[in-house]
């Protein structure tokens, strides 16, 4: 399967079908993570099942990276799409907050989990200390971090990026087997399932993960690679 890197134009370019079920997803960075899910759209979903789409800062006129700003922007979003998009959304499509703990006041993390609860179908998914921590789960266990802060967590996944010889992100990260081996190592660690605030050196990307999977073009978990 050809897999290739993606630039933030080649985002919501790939063509949904009526009725696909579609992801908008909304970040809270527009490097790693966005990137990260493009990849993934392209080489496991099908286009008539499923399709990400992503929601940046500058689809709208909201600036800023906080959690109150992440519910203007997809408000703005839903009730003023971008001239031009190929796919408009509607409060009934899937809307998926990815986004770090950075310093944010708790308070905004907990009205954004209010306002997912007041859409149809929507959550969010927080990585702490940062997105790399999951990306880490790739590649080892949470046991194995030395990390105390989002700076060093992103050195600290350098480092085994280079000690596994891998060769570019995100491809290198797009291995079937390694998704599962993240969505397993996350799972492990997560001590409170119930909470949807993740405990320090852990993600709940994760569970954003496992429901991705459900459609992907082997419409089930896929679980050998060389099927794709």
């Amino acid at each position: 399967m050809d897999r290739k890197r993606y630039s933030l134009a080649d985002y919501n370019k790939k063509e949904a079908s009526v009725d696909a079920t579609k992801f908008f997803i909304i970040y809270e960075g527009e490097l790693k993570e966005p990137k990260y899910f493009e990849a993934f759209n392209n080489n496991f979903l099908n286009p008539k099942t499923a399709c990400i789409l992503h929601v940046f800062e500058s689809d709208t006129k909201i600036v800023g990276s906080q959690p109150k700003k992440l519910i203007e922007r997809a408000v703005e979003f839903i009730e003023n799409p971008p001239t031009g998009l190929k796919v408009t959304p509607t409060l009934e499509d899937k809307f998926r907050f990815v986004l770090d703990v950075d310093d944010h006041p708790t308070a905004q993390f907990d009205e954004l989990k209010d306002y997912c609860r007041s859409l149809p179908d929507a959550n969010l998914y927080i990585s702490n200390y940062c997105f790399e921590v999951w990306l880490y789960f790739h590649l080892d266990e949470q046991i194995n971090m030395s990390c105390t802060s989002s700076s060093e967590m992103k050195t600290e996944l350098g480092e085994k990026h280079t000690e596994h010889k891998l060769k570019n992100y995100p491809k290198s990260y797009l291995d079937i087997e390694l998704i599962n081996n993240a969505i397993d190592r996350a799972d492990k660690v997560d001590v409170d399932k119930e909470n949807y605030f993740p405990a320090e050196k852990s993600s709940k990307v994760y569970l954003l993960m496992k429901e991705l999977l459900e459609y992907s073009i082997d419409n089930n978990k896929v679980k050998d690679p060389e099927i794709l």
